[in-house]
């Protein structure tokens, strides 16, 4: 420790935290402003026993940022879907290299936002830079609660602002188009349901024979399947339990689905040539030929899913339908298709 008088009135104070990984000697140095060196000398006091309480606190657990990366990755890799751990780890390791080094003790907003800085000069779409804003500070909320950074260091760091931009779906026309065109192709099944039920993708591939009943006509969608691992899981929220009425060819392509020679191998409706379930890769390939050969544009395969939510708003469905429908809250129903609930009609006002 040591107090040095530096200008009028100013004293630069650096206080001994010890040694890295690398067996370097580190310091922390604050400029303290005061006319006599008894203040100075006060606040060396202060800052040496707020600074060895952190380091106490933080060496049981992580020193640095990178250390608690990883402990956080440890943590929560039990408990979450292996989608979303993989999601995580991916955001992270890019975020990694900016702040790694920071340590933990001393880590405060500023060297934060310096660092986050960096990644406006990387050429990277605003939302990929806004995911790896929300990761990092999904790691620091969770030292945070540890006691091993401070609460909130990122609440005054702003991410950047996404133009949003509406994406392209099949509308009603383009939609009899693509079915028309798909009938030709090994795979018209799975991407009629995906076209016509808004299903997500590993709903469809997830469905099971038991959860379909063909002479009452309808499906219940109470799992999913992994687009990476193909295992089975859980739908993705509660909301998304719910049952489907199907129209008469669907039926009769599931009736026949169902009475071919492969159809009792196993529940699944849907299975690849290995005995699995089949992979989202295929139906992706699929639907991207389909498209080009009837001369659309192409889309996601999760808009087909959009186009179905963009149908039914536009015939006067209720957004309240329309989310039971697709699966969601009448929240992020709202959300994701608010410009086509944005609309008046000035006869109704008169009445």
């Amino acid at each position: 420790m040591s107090v040095k008088k530096r200008a009028d009135n100013s004293w630069t104070i650096s206080v001994y935290l010890g040694k890295d990984n690398n067996g370097k000697k580190e310091y922390y140095y604050e400029t303290f402003y005061a006319a006599k060196k008894s203040d100075a000398n006060k606040r060396e006091k202060e800052l040496e026993h707020d600074l060895k309480s952190k380091i106490g606190s933080s060496k049981a657990s992580a020193k640095n940022v990178g250390e608690l990366i990883d402990k956080w990755l440890s943590s929560i890799k039990i408990g979450i879907e292996p989608s979303t751990f993989d999601t995580y780890a991916k955001q992270i390791k890019k975020v990694r290299p900016l702040v790694e080094d920071l340590m933990l003790y001393t880590l405060d907003t500023n060297q934060i936002e310096d660092r986050l800085n960096k990644l406006n000069a990387e050429n990277l779409k605003p939302r990929t830079i806004k995911n790896f804003y929300a990761i990092l500070r999904r790691v620091l909320n969770w030292g945070a609660k540890r006691n091993l950074v401070q609460p909130n260091l990122m609440d005054s760091i702003k991410s950047p602002k996404i133009q949003r931009t509406k994406r392209p779906v099949l509308d009603q026309q383009d939609l009899t188009l693509f079915l028309e065109t798909a009938k030709d192709y090994k795979h018209y099944l799975p991407l009629r349901l995906l076209a016509l039920t808004g299903l997500r993708c590993g709903e469809v591939i997830g469905l099971k024979w038991h959860n379909i009943d063909l002479i009452q006509g309808y499906l219940k969608v109470v799992e999913s399947v992994n687009s990476r691992s193909r295992n089975q899981k859980e739908t993705k929220t509660i909301n998304s339990e719910r049952t489907i009425n199907l129209d008469l060819e669907t039926i009769q392509l599931l009736t026949k689905q169902k009475n071919s020679t492969n159809a009792n191998d196993s529940d699944f409706v849907f299975m690849s040539q290995d005995g699995e379930p089949l992979r989202h890769q295929v139906l992706f390939k699929a639907k991207k030929i389909i498209l080009k050969k009837a001369n659309l544009r192409n889309i996601r395969l999760h808009d087909l899913r959009h186009g179905v939510g963009s149908i039914l708003l536009d015939k006067g469905e209720s957004l309240i339908y329309v989310a039971g429908f697709l699966g969601q809250s009448p929240a992020t129903t709202a959300g994701i298709y608010g410009h086509a609930l944005r609309t008046g009609d000035t006869s109704k006002v008169l009445g």
